[in-house]
């Protein structure tokens, strides 16, 4: 019999889904977050908060405390029943990793990459995500990438406009995804959440509140550094909840998707293309694009943008120092854009622990 029977039963519950019940990764990952006694209690929810604190022989207050002790380390989010844990593995690996610095066990980083690198997590993720009857995840423009002069953008894909729609209630936290794969140098402080996403943030401590005029800063920020700006695929502006900045190396919705060979399927790109108008040959656009959708073409020393890989991001528009810089052109009309994402309530980095963290 093992020692640890109840760490051995949350492991198979997030391995069985993904055909990997006895996953040695996930067993780590589980041992490496939790105690089986912890693993006992969060077994037994969701659960009416007094039947739980009479089984657990608690006052209530002595549970609320504990379930935000578990909360802060990601182990635990907010249902119409109550606190539980995470539905499924992506969700739990966003919430650990998302946490406070000093709430993220320390090597549980290492098990998530052997999970993805060594036993194949990330096809199951690209397969999953590439094979949805709808893309989930949508990009749109780094902001400033798109003149004025000659494009109105839409608020759904305005970051500045999204931003400001959801003023009341900001966050920023880490990059779960850089956190875990530690593949680059890109800014990690800058995921934005917004409403209740924000207020689960700011209960559990992983996350800190910013005005609309900080969160506009730090979108400026990571769009220069080549972060690709991804929103749920909607064109509801109030429905927008969240805004990713991706990497090609760590994210969980680029890198599956390219590993797999279905991108086109996980992410679709802006109603942008970029372009190219003039060209000193510095390359330094080629180091902006995630997806290697811009080369230098041999002979001429110019450099040739791949309309069909390109996500419309506009990265590579602020690299660019020529006089006759990189534009971003309207080649997708409106419509392009769904007026909302119809599919499963998690995929990626839509996570469902987007509820009150008050609710349990």
């Amino acid at each position: 019999m093992s020692d640890k029977p109840h760490i051995e039963k949350v492991a198979e519950r997030f391995g069985k889904p993904i055909g990997r019940p006895n996953s040695p990764a996930i067993r780590k990952i589980i041992e490496c977050a939790m105690t089986d006694e912890e693993a006992r209690f969060l077994l037994d929810l969701p659960c009416p908060k007094a039947d739980l604190a009479a089984k657990w022989s608690m006052t209530e207050e002595d549970l609320d405390a504990k379930l935000l002790a578990l909360a802060r380390r990601g182990l635990v989010v907010s249902s119409r029943k109550g606190m539980r844990l995470p539905g499924d593995l992506t969700t739990l690996h966003d919430n650990i990793l998302a946490s406070a610095r000093d709430q993220i066990p320390a090597g549980i980083d290492r098990y998530w990459r052997e999970l993805y690198d060594n036993e194949g997590w990330v096809n199951d993720i690209g397969n999953f995500l590439g094979n949805l009857p709808m893309t989930a995840i949508r990009t749109i423009p780094v902001l400033g990438s798109v003149r004025p002069d000659t494009t109105t953008l839409s608020p759904h894909e305005d970051i500045e406009a999204i931003i400001r729609a959801h003023a009341d209630l900001i966050s920023i936290r880490e990059c779960c995804c850089r956190t875990a794969a530690r593949k680059c140098e890109h800014p990690n402080d800058v995921c934005m959440q917004f409403g209740r996403r924000a207020e689960y943030d700011l209960y559990r401590g992983s996350g800190r509140k910013v005005s609309a005029d900080e969160a506009i800063a730090i979108a400026k920020r990571a769009g220069d550094s080549g972060l690709v700006p991804t929103v749920t695929n909607s064109s509801n502006v109030m429905g927008l909840d969240f805004i990713c900045f991706c990497c090609g190396c760590c994210c969980l919705v680029i890198n599956p998707g390219l590993h797999v060979g279905k991108l086109d399927n996980v992410l679709a790109p802006s109603r942008f293309v970029a372009t190219v108008h003039e060209c000193d040959a510095c390359g330094d656009c080629l180091k902006q694009c995630c997806v290697d959708a811009i080369e230098l073409q041999e002979g001429s020393e110019v450099a040739v943008i791949d309309r069909a890989k390109c996500l419309g991001c506009g990265a590579c528009v602020p690299a660019c120092k020529t006089d006759a810089p990189i534009t971003l052109d309207v080649v997708r009309p409106p419509e392009f854009i769904p007026a909302s994402f119809s599919g499963p309530s998690v995929v990626g980095h839509m996570q469902d622990a987007a509820g009150t963290g008050g609710a349990a």
